[in-house]
């Protein structure tokens, strides 16, 4: 009995031990501000917000938790994909009725890395009975470079403390030490803890297990037995997790599953300097020098392994290798640092060489594991070859004590508390609640900064979900769902303010097909995301719409013929969808059709002209024929790192020929080819999400291939047909906007 109080006040100092040091990591900067900063930077932790107050919504309206009418409204959007976190939703109902989602949140984020370390912890004691190691094996996996990077935006990626209980749970059922009964029983309840947490958790660790399986056949042939009697019970866990979570399942699979782009593993992945290489978020990264090393975003560069640790597992290894378990624990930290360089390695330039994760990449599930990812199995690994040397008697006390502060020092997070944490941009229309004098109570808004572009899914939840939006993000690319799909120029427009023909027209029926019955305009203090103009730094950052972009905004908003009122730091129009009924009804296949071939038309005269002057083929790109006037000044739009945003594409291939091309939905696409074969070189259409890697460029390509001579001819003839006409198309840049109205709260 003594012996079990003194476990039990262990178990409970190493958890108090691991909340301490991730409130004085990730925490100091809350105070006092637990409702309006949040921990992470972007439109991620956003996304997490809204679903804290989406699971209160579900219980107190009584409402399919699985599909949302709230974004991307009115047809809604399947949240199966999503991320929901219906685990940790659904437990803080009452934290979030009581506090809100921010802070709902917020408490949530710092728990995760306290619970991870204690699972591992717990983990580590029943490898060794030595309580430091095994505390400090935890902190390894609950503090790791993995949960650091995933700390600044994913919540889901961070719930992992089932993973070293499900390690545990099958030690003991090899160990002989618990039942069938309660081994099938307690695994289950782990497996659909982990799945309701973040389901590719699950994909993974099922995989992850399976090769610990496999390994552990080869190397320790005397287990043999005991490994073939564990696939019985593991398999009926399974299949009582799959009963369990049986409609969540049938909306994970009942209505498709979104197409992620083929690249995606490939960018998503771990570069091999990513492992000796500390990104800012560990104390050693924030050096200048080192920051600038850093390759890929920061939330998915959490593969550095802390050079000290490298040493302690050469070591460990060196002196335990005739030992099954230690080869088993180094064949398992090899075959998931080589899956998380993913399906190829990049060499040099166009160089790549074959990697065996191209081989699941191409499985079912599987091909939507980004195999950055993994990394989280390794730092599990390196916790326990850490604990296991802490307690190797073998090694002198003082070069154990020595190892074990290295290691602390070389895994440190970022000290600096305001580096953890975000303001939260809320206008005073959403915070004062002044949105409740314009806005009916679930009345259909269309706001800006659109989507992932902005922090809208947060003051809808801080709003309590007063209102539906026309737009969102749920944390799943693409971007843009199937039912928008038939808007996209103008979707696009939405995320980038690169303006196309006839973008009055598309937005009049955008707003009367979807019962748009106000547009928000948060334009008075910065609340755009944008890839940051600083070449050092991995973060995006907040910033205003500039001028043009406001004036772009201004020019499209201004054909509603309403006037504006600016009221609590935001532009609010009042849509009338009465006078706009007539756009009900509106063909839109044809009406992109319509701003397709305009498109291309344009682009074919605008190549023309460039080349028929006399200057350099090698130059002709869209960025210079707008520099020239020869494209309209606000049909391509610069961000941060001087690429463009817009739907066309413009140039000179080696043999000289020009190639033209154009984004749209599939539909119209699929179109347009018959219009061009006969005066083309080459025609090609293809789905756009086998090209680009994130799903704001979802929709299909057309690709039209001239020579010279064909596209001096296609440009005389579109030039004829456009003096024929005598209709241009008035530019929206060219509309003035109507006097705004001022109002005070």
């Amino acid at each position: 009995m003594t012996v079990r109080i003194r476990s039990n006040y262990c178990n409970l100092g190493a958890l108090f031990i691991y909340l301490v040091l991730s409130f004085l990591f990730f925490g100091r900067g809350l105070v006092g501000h637990l409702s309006d900063r949040y921990i992470g930077v972007g439109t991620d932790p956003g996304t997490f917000i809204f679903f804290f107050e989406w699971w209160k919504y579900v219980f107190s309206h009584h409402v399919n938790p699985f599909i949302t009418h709230l974004q991307w409204a009115p047809s809604g959007v399947n949240l199966a994909w999503s991320c929901p976190i219906p685990l940790v939703g659904i437990a803080a109902i009452p934290l979030t009725a009581a506090v809100g989602p921010v802070s709902a949140f917020n408490l949530s984020v710092l728990l995760c890395p306290a619970l991870a370390a204690w699972a591992a912890f717990h983990l580590n004691r029943h490898l060794c009975s030595s309580f430091w190691p095994a505390v400090i094996g935890g902190y390894i996996f609950g503090f790791s470079p993995y949960i650091l990077a995933h700390l600044m935006g994913h919540l889901s990626l961070v719930m992992i403390f089932p993973l070293p209980w499900m390690v545990e749970l099958t030690l003991l059922r090899l160990e002989s030490r618990i039942g069938v009964a309660p081994y099938i029983v307690l695994l289950a309840v782990l497996l659909t803890a982990q799945f309701l947490s973040f389901p590719e958790l699950l994909a993974t660790a099922t995989a992850f297990g399976g090769a610990a399986i496999a390994v552990a056949w080869l190397t320790a042939p005397r287990w043999r037995e005991r490994l073939q009697a564990l696939l019985l019970p593991a398999l009926c866990a399974y299949v009582v997790t799959a009963i369990i979570l049986r409609t969540y399942l049938y909306y994970f699979f009942a209505f498709g599953q979104p197409v992620f782009p083929e690249r995606l593993a490939a960018f998503i992945s771990v570069h091999p300097s990513n492992f000796l290489i500390p990104t800012p978020s560990n104390l050693l990264g924030t050096f200048s020098q080192v920051r600038k090393l850093c390759i890929g975003s920061i939330y998915e560069t959490g593969a550095y392994i802390a050079p000290p640790i490298l040493l302690v597992v050469a070591v460990f290894v060196r002196s335990h290798w005739q030992d099954w378990s230690t080869r088993l624990l180094v064949a398992l930290l090899a075959l998931i640092c080589i899956a998380s360089l993913g399906p190829v390695l990049q060499v040099w330039r166009n160089l790549t060489i074959p990697l065996p994760w191209s081989v699941p990449a191409h499985l079912p599930l599987m091909d939507k594991v980004l195999p950055a990812r993994l990394s989280v199995y390794s730092f599990l690994i390196l916790g326990i070859i850490l604990c296991l040397w802490l307690n190797d008697d073998s090694s002198k006390k003082a070069t154990r004590i020595a190892g074990a502060c290295a290691v602390a020092l070389f895994t440190l997070p970022n000290l600096s508390a305001a580096y953890w944490v975000t303001q939260i941009d809320t206008p005073p229309f959403f915070k004062n609640r002044l949105y409740s004098r314009y806005l009916a109570p679930g009345e259909n808004v269309l706001i800006l900064p659109y989507g992932v572009k902005g922090n809208s899914e947060i003051w809808q939840a801080t709003s309590g979900l007063n209102f539906r939006m026309a737009g969102g993000y749920v944390g799943q690319a693409p971007f843009i769902p199937a039912q928008f799909e038939r808007y996209l120029p103008l979707i696009h427009d939405f995320y980038s303010q690169a303006d196309f023909p006839l973008s009055s027209e598309l937005l009049k029926a955008f707003l009367v097909q979807n019962q748009v019955g106000a547009i928000i305009v948060a334009d008075a203090s910065p609340h755009l995301w944008t890839a940051s103009s600083n070449p050092g730094a991995t973060f995006p950052e907040l910033v205003n719409f500039d001028q043009d972009e406001k004036d772009a905004v201004g020019a499209l908003l201004g054909t509603l013929g309403v006037a504006l009122i600016r009221i609590g730091g935001v532009s609010l129009y009042r849509v009338p969808l009465d006078k706009l009924s007539a756009y009900k009804n509106v063909d839109l296949n044809e009406l992109e059709t319509r701003i397709a071939t305009s498109q291309m038309d344009t682009l074919t005269i605008a190549a023309e002209k460039y080349l028929s002057s006399g200057r350099p083929p090698s130059a002709l790109n869209l960025l210079e024929l707008q520099r020239l006037g020869l494209l309209p000044p606000d049909w391509l739009v610069l961000d941060a790192n001087g690429g463009t945003h817009n739907d066309l594409v413009l140039a000179v291939m080696g043999n000289g020929n020009v190639l033209v091309g154009v984004i749209g939905s599939r539909e119209v696409i699929q179109g347009l080819p018959g219009k061009y074969r006969p005066s083309a070189k080459e025609v090609e259409i293809a789905p756009l999400a086998s090209i680009a890697v994130f799903g704001e460029s979802v929709g299909w390509i057309l690709l039209v291939q001239y020579d010279r001579a064909q596209l001096a001819r296609v440009a005389a003839m579109v030039g004829q047909r456009e003096a024929a006409e005598a209709q241009p198309v008035t530019p929206v840049s060219a509309i003035r906007n109507i006097a705004p109205v001022h109002e005070k709260p």
